[in-house]
């Protein structure tokens, strides 16, 4: 039932499992992970085709820039943060030969 209501709507549910946000007072919040609702794009929007993203003008037209149409616009229109995983979860894997910063080596561990 809330599929059916949510596809009817244009609305989506995602999982960001780290999102940043700033407050009203300009401190940043996270990166933490959150539940968000987002808009689908309009299937007969004349602006985006469907697409969601408009073609806007770059400095190098071999690779254009997109921006959000305002049929799906990129944020969220609600969202629910979600507790950090804990920290032993989050510990960066070492190795013997890359000791104080993270691992790039291909050897198994």
């Amino acid at each position: 039932m809330i599929r059916r209501f949510l596809a009817r709507r244009r609305l989506e549910i995602r999982y960001w499992s780290s999102w940043t946000a700033s407050r009203a007072n300009g401190r940043q919040a996270g990166p933490r992970p959150i539940l968000a609702v987002h808009r689908l794009p309009d299937p007969h929007c004349p602006t985006c085709g469907g697409e969601g993203e408009v073609r806007c003008a770059g400095p190098d037209p071999e690779e254009p820039d997109y921006d959000d149409c305002h049929c799906a616009p990129f944020l969220p229109l609600a969202w629910i943060w979600l507790p950090k995983a804990p920290r032993w979860t989050r510990r960066l894997r070492r190795c013997r030969w890359c000791r104080n910063r993270p691992c790039v080596c291909v050897a198994p561990f």
